[in-house]
Order: structure tokens, then C-alpha cells, then sequence
């Protein structure tokens, strides 16, 4: 896969900004980037994955949780989470029980292959980590400390 065409269906990540383009479509094409080249890694041990599997697996790699959690961190409902945890579940990545505290809800939680799987992408995630913080060299705390003031400023409520 070439790191210049996105399989990421994202219309504003296909957009080839230049070096002076909106900050916000960098970062959108940055994250476009780095999920796709997680993909290339989980591709090679399931082509049948896609990003928002990623995005489930890695929720529940943090610790056991309910689908209605994973759904709102995810800001959506459990009924368009839930398609994607049942496949999960069938392709033997994902346990669901019963919540012992609620017999009515339901509990995530990764298999040994979940596991294996997610710890692949962690693998990855620090490979990238580590390749671009030797592009970046002297500036990459500058970056860092940069795209953390850009989030931090949309998690307080705007006047």
C-alpha cells in the first residue's frame, strides 16, 4: 500500500494537502496515514478487519467493557457498535459475557488472539512512534506539545 492513497473512507483525508494547507487537514491526513498503515499490520493477520475493528479492540484491550461504553467513547449507539463486536465475537477475537452486576448487559473481553492481535498493533504504533519522532528529531516534542494544545482546547466547552 502506498502511504500517499488512503484506503481509509474518509472524504477530507483523500485531499493531498500541500505543506501550507489547514492545520486540521495535516492532522486529519496524518491519522488517515498512521490508521492505515496499523491496517497493513492487522491485514497480515486478517484481511478481514477494517479500522473500525481497530477502533473496538482497542477499547476493549484496556479492560473488560460494556458495549454501550465502547459505543459512547466512540460517540454512537450500541445498535451500529454491535454488527461490528459480532463479527469480533465470530472470528474468535472477542469474548462476550454476562455482566454479573447486570444479567442484562453484556461484557467485552479479548480472546488469546484479541490479544496477540492488539498487541500487534501496539507494536506497530510504537514503530511509528519511533520512525517519525526521527523525522521530526529536535522538533518532535514541539509537534507533540502542539497537537496536545489543539486537543486540549476542544475538550473545555466553548462560551
Amino acid at each position: 500500500m502506498s502511504r500517499g492513497r488512503s484506503t481509509t473512507t474518509d472524504s477530507l483525508a483523500i485531499v493531498d494537502p500541500g505543506p501550507d494547507a489547514r492545520i486540521h487537514l495535516l492532522a486529519r491526513r496524518v491519522g488517515v496515514i498512521v490508521a492505515d498503515l496499523l491496517l497493513e499490520e492487522v491485514h497480515q493477520r486478517d484481511s478481514r478487519l477494517r479500522t473500525g475493528h481497530m477502533r473496538v479492540l482497542a477499547l476493549i484491550d484496556a479492560e473488560p467493557v460494556r458495549i454501550v461504553d465502547v459505543a459512547a467513547h466512540l460517540g454512537t449507539t450500541k445498535q451500529t457498535v454491535a454488527p461490528t463486536v459480532d463479527e469480533l465475537v465470530a472470528w474468535g477475537y472477542v469474548a462476550r459475557t454476562v455482566d454479573e452486576n447486570d444479567r442484562r448487559a453484556r461484557i467485552l473481553t479479548l480472546t488469546p488472539e484479541g490479544e496477540e492481535l492488539t498487541a500487534a498493533m501496539l507494536g506497530r504504533s510504537v514503530a511509528l512512534d519511533e520512525e517519525f519522532g526521527r523525522l521530526l528529531g529536535n522538533d518532535v516534542e514541539v509537534c507533540r506539545s502542539a497537537l496536545w494544545r489543539i486537543i486540549e482546547s476542544q475538550r473545555t466547552p466553548r462560551d
